[in-house]
């Protein structure tokens, strides 16, 4: 499912139309292909891309090279940029992207909150393409922090079975909280140029008991 949809915002448009550039450009990598598909899976400490071109028919896999992919700055920094744009308080943003851009039309931007991940021909996952741990998961809550309401039971079940208490979005503060941690929360996501404030749990055992029982059945 798309969750967010930044196609009719001008940044959005303008980097998709820099990309349909470095593909089918002069010097493009896909010049007399019809189209470039790039998926790319935001982590908080790391990214992971892969894609392909079409020609007619055929879908031809690319991998990411200095030489036959998207600039880091016209891919990742714009990127980066649009999940700021996508993040809403409490709600989260998106965490797979996967573009599409064209020779001789607008490109497209699906954005999902959801790892889409695929497994190579001996049904194996790729280096770095295996799914995200709850570790992973609750730094990406971190950075863009979610209420518990917002966070999918998929997730839950996976802070459950590693037995991870994750980041929640706390709208009496606009905070995230974490390991008896508060942080400020900006329409862009945590704000970590402010030092955290640190939370007694006893003065806010609803708060805690809360997650508590979500995460663990109590």
């Amino acid at each position: 499912m798309v969750t967010f949809d930044l196609n009719s915002e001008p940044f959005v448009e303008i980097g998709l139309q820099r990309l349909s550039g470095e593909a089918f450009g002069p010097d493009g990598f896909a010049q007399h292909m019809d189209e470039v598909v790039h998926v790319l899976i935001h982590r908080r400490t790391s990214t992971f891309g892969f894609g392909h071109v079409v020609s007619g028919d055929n879908h031809i896999y690319t991998g990411r090279s200095d030489t036959d992919r998207f600039s880091y700055d016209g891919l990742n920094v714009w990127l980066d940029e649009c999940r700021f744009l996508a993040y809403s308080p409490g709600v989260g943003t998106w965490t797979t992207a996967i573009i599409h851009v064209f020779p001789n039309r607008p490109g497209r931007l699906d954005l999902y909150d959801e790892e889409l991940l695929e497994k190579d021909a001996q049904g194996n996952w790729p280096p770095g393409g295996g799914p995200a741990n709850a570790l992973t998961w609750a730094q990406q809550l971190l950075a863009f922090p979610r209420s518990a309401a917002n966070i999918p039971p998929w997730l839950w079940d996976i802070f459950k079975a590693e037995d991870v208490t994750p980041p929640i979005y706390n709208p009496e503060f606009n905070s995230v909280d974490w390991k008896n941690r508060r942080r400020p929360v900006t329409d862009r996501g945590t704000d970590f140029t402010v030092e955290p404030t640190i939370i007694d749990p006893s003065l806010e055992p609803g708060v805690f008991a809360k997650i508590g029982r979500k995460l663990f059945g109590g």
